[in-house]
């Protein structure tokens, strides 16, 4: 038989069901951020799996992809410069919707023309310079101008120990196995120029690429990286302006230094001026030595010749113009104006930038030049953020 509910009964079920709906209502949302929490912990970490395998895969050109990263951070203001440009002065829709692509095109040719034409140049004559050398030659001046300076150093008293040891050991190399000995390493490192012209393709490939993507790249990595905005944002003005200054410095030295030992041995005249001039360029990024690679040995022959003012002059010529007016002056004059164009700064140190640079040439060799500042100046500015967090 069937019994109706009674008023007292009714009333305990909907209490009981306003009590029990919500409470449901909680485990239901706490059930789903659970999930969504693990979900989220599971895509993030398939994600970084993803990556490392990727990363596996190209590991062969991370070499190149690393350069590539680091020279587009350098140039990254220049190419927001150019871009802006082209928004003010081409408002057409075309230009609209390919202007990414052609800054990046007009970049790539850029560096295509800076460094991969002298290299490609440099490279090719030294080669058919190496096959042409006469080593009896080569090893008879060797031998007059090293009999030469040793006549001229024989005059102090205190050069005569270290003088006989160099006569009687010196000497004897020279002319036993230490020309074939230098002549072999020579070829050897024009090999290994022939190679890097190889890098350079690959990195210009890679350089395009972080252009064309590079606002993708940077809102995916802040995307990742679990910092504020301000904080991101001063890792990539500490990072960017001390690579730019050390590239815009170095691309600048190498160019100046290389237009003007090239066009003074046009003057001197019995010279490859063209040759030299882009030796001298490339010498010119080593640190310390610099193009004193190149015109020591053009004044040693200017003095074994007898010409004894083109000596003089190469060498004020390389101390005054090249070593103190290009390097101390002209270059901080055209840092000094890229900065206030572009607006990039950093506070890093001028030795720390040095020693990184020595760091980077003796680990990652030529490309060290700008990896090795940027990977310290990136160091430094995330030890800054660390002792801040902890002064708070």
């Amino acid at each position: 038989m069937n019994k109706a509910l009674s008023p007292g009964r009714s009333t305990d079920c909907a209490l009981a069901e306003q009590v029990i709906h919500p409470l449901n209502n909680f485990l239901m949302d706490a059930d789903m951020t659970k999930q969504n929490l693990d979900d989220s912990k599971f895509i993030a970490l398939f994600t970084l799996v993803l990556i490392g395998a990727s990363l596996w895969i190209f590991s062969s050109y991370l070499h190149f992809i690393l350069v590539a990263a680091v020279l587009a951070l350098a140039t990254s203001q220049s190419f927001s410069a150019l871009l802006h440009l082209m928004e003010e002065r081409w408002s057409s829709q075309w230009m609209g919707r390919n202007r990414r692509i052609l800054a990046s095109t007009l970049f790539t040719l850029f560096f295509l023309l800076m460094i991969f034409g002298p290299l490609l140049y440099f490279v090719s004559v030294t080669y058919g310079q190496v096959n042409n050398i006469d080593l009896q030659q080569v090893k008879q001046t060797t031998l007059e101008m090293a009999n030469k300076t040793i006549s001229f150093l024989d005059q102090f008293p205190l050069l005569e120990e270290p003088l006989s040891r160099l006569k009687k050991e010196g000497i004897a190399y020279l002319s036993g196995p230490g020309i074939e000995v230098g002549f072999n390493w020579l070829k050897g490192a024009v090999s290994g120029a022939g190679s890097l012209l190889f890098q350079i393709a690959w990195i210009l490939v890679f350089y395009f690429l972080f252009n064309y993507y590079g606002s993708s790249i940077l809102r995916f990595l802040s995307s990742l990286l679990p910092l504020s905005s301000e904080h991101e944002e001063y890792l990539y003005r500490e990072c960017t302006g001390t690579v730019s200054v050390v590239f815009y410095g170095t691309l600048f030295n190498m160019a100046a230094q290389g237009f003007a030992f090239g066009l003074l041995m046009v003057f001197i005249g019995s010279y490859n001026a063209g040759y030299l001039g882009v030796l001298a360029g490339f010498c010119s990024i080593i640190p310390l030595v610099g193009a004193a690679l190149v015109y020591v040995p053009i004044i040693a022959l200017e003095l074994l010749a007898g010409r004894y003012g083109n000596a003089v002059v190469i060498l004020l010529f390389a101390w005054v113009v090249m070593g103190f007016v290009i390097d101390n002056i002209l270059r901080l004059f055209f840092i000094g104006f890229l900065k206030k164009l572009f607006g990039f700064e950093y506070t890093m140190n001028e030795i720390l930038i040095l020693l990184a640079i020595l760091a980077g040439l003796a680990t990652f060799g030529f490309w060290g030049l700008i990896i090795g500042p940027s990977v310290l100046a990136l160091t430094l500015a995330t030890a800054n953020l660390y002792s801040s967090q902890i002064e708070r």
